[in-house]
């Protein structure tokens, strides 16, 4: 079989035999929820190739329809708020519903927020861990300061 000694052979029936027991006891799970309840499938992430080493216009590093794997782990982006959204009484959710902001650095805003006795202009949000020039910028059509 192929050149392989008998001890190759063994490695690869091990091999064989191991994958398909743990993918049918992954199987018998999803049917069976009570079943193992230690037991989680989860996905090998591998880390996306560095930009310069792939051509954009190669077709022969990724196949017609694949995505990179950063591309495909990225959330799609938030849609805004419908009013703004006031900095001074706005909850954890409510911050989190902005553009650019997550649980982090909503949980940021509300310590600094409570640390400072809240806002007193748009402009002060840029003080928060995080939050640069350019963030600020983003942010600023979307959210109000009032007492």
């Amino acid at each position: 079989m192929l050149g392989l000694t008998k001890e190759e052979k063994i490695v690869i029936v091990f091999l064989g035999a191991s994958l398909a027991a743990g993918s049918g006891m992954i199987l018998y799970k999803r049917g069976h929820p009570g079943f193992a309840p230690g037991l989680t499938a989860q996905t090998a992430v591998l880390p996306a190739p560095l930009a310069d080493s792939l051509d954009s216009d190669s077709s022969d590093s990724l196949l017609a329809g694949d995505r990179r794997p950063d591309q495909q782990r990225k959330a799609p982006p938030k849609k805004a708020p419908a009013a703004p959204v006031n900095i001074n009484t706005a909850g954890q959710r409510a911050l989190e519903s902005l553009p650019h902001i997550g649980p982090s650095m909503a949980k940021r805003i509300l310590e600094y927020r409570s640390a400072k006795g809240g806002f007193t202009s748009v402009e002060q949000l840029g003080r928060v861990k995080g939050i640069g020039p350019k963030k600020l910028e983003q942010l600023r059509q979307h959210v109000v300061v009032e007492r």
